[in-house]
């Protein structure tokens, strides 16, 4: 304990002098010393202030490869902090002492600050070990871990469903969240609903002007109203505009995967329209013209072909007559029963 404390101390002296390299060395000297203890027989009652150490490295490291990046050397003590916390969680995962004082209690709070890590590092295919280890049988039951605790991996995970196109596991993961943060807690209410309105806006579900008014999430408002409405021209000219922040969020892909929707409800209006379940593609291109909407019949053709085969739209498309047949009952199922494929 005499080497950690003094590590931790040296470290706090560089740290509040803003030698913010030097604090990011006497701090892994720091957390070594603490692996030392806990491999030694250390019970799990220092699994709170193992925490605290390792948000402290991650957080040094971030200032250390900053400064590192300010006088043109090179910055990757990030990467020495994936070291680091990877023998943090080694040591937590294959504790093998029974479950009620097992250091395993403390595998999801390092889990969590490695998921911070990797999506810093945009390195997010390391995720997917962590996800394993917390669904194995020997992980404790994720119900009896801390709140805060099981809110911060639900977000991550739930961005991670996202990304890999999984909208109905991202919007349970993100939802969850989203309920169990507290009141108080906007700034991180908010960022959960930075990724479910999207991932909820790809399964049809649109989120209040009321609910993005509160967290200051304005900018979804006019893209909610294009999808419900579906006016392409208006959600087009909303994307181009709000490009560079949903590129920023990590979120412009999700965004233009929700054109789908607004073209199933586009035509959905056509088809009421004309009031007939055989349509002209170059009647449906004239009034998509006539709206602001220029496309022409083969790219048109196109577009219902794979709202067809995504299960929008029920019929089928007469290529050599250019006509599209759709189906007399349920012609456009509810989104709700329409199951989307990765």
């Amino acid at each position: 304990f005499d080497e950690l404390l003094a590590s931790r101390l040296r470290a706090l002296s560089a740290a509040a002098s803003r030698q913010f390299v030097e604090a990011f060395a006497q701090q892994d000297a720091c957390v070594s010393a603490f692996h030392r203890v806990l491999q030694e027989g250390g019970a799990d009652w220092l699994l709170p202030a193992l925490h605290v150490v390792d948000r402290a490295i991650r957080r040094l490291a971030l200032q250390a490869d900053a400064q590192l990046r300010a006088r043109g050397e090179k910055a990757d003590r990030l990467h020495d902090a994936v070291r680091i916390l990877t023998r943090s969680f080694t040591i937590t995962i294959t504790d093998r002492a029974p479950l009620e004082v097992s250091k395993k209690w403390g595998a999801l709070a390092v889990i969590n600050e490695l998921f911070r890590v990797y999506f810093r590092m945009n390195n997010l295919r390391l995720c997917a070990n962590l996800i394993r280890a917390v669904d194995g049988t020997g992980f404790p039951p994720f119900e009896q871990f801390p709140m805060a605790q099981k809110v911060t991996y639900k977000y991550y995970v739930g961005r991670l469903s996202m990304l890999n196109a999984n909208f109905t596991q991202a919007e349970e993961q993100l939802m969850y969240a989203f309920e169990h943060c507290p009141r108080e807690s906007l700034k991180n209410k908010r960022l959960c609903l930075m990724y479910l309105v999207p991932t909820r806006l790809v399964l049809g579900k649109l989120a209040s002007v009321r609910l993005l008014a509160k967290y200051a999430l304005h900018h979804y408002a006019p893209l909610c109203a294009a999808v419900s409405k579906g006016d392409l021209r208006a959600f087009n000219e909303h994307k181009e505009t709000h490009q560079s922040l949903y590129i920023q969020q990590g979120v412009y892909l999700i965004v233009e995967r929700a054109k789908t929707i607004v073209y199933r409800n586009l035509f959905r209006q056509l088809h009421a329209l004309i009031g007939s379940n055989k349509l002209s593609l170059v009647q449906m291109a004239a009034a998509l013209s006539a709206v602001g909407v220029e496309m022409d019949v083969d790219e048109l053709e196109c577009i219902l072909a794979n709202l067809i085969y995504l299960n929008y739209v029920k019929g089928y498309i007469s290529h050599q007559k250019r006509f599209l047949v759709v189906s007399a009952k349920d012609p456009f199922p509810a989104l709700s029963a329409v199951a989307l494929a990765p």
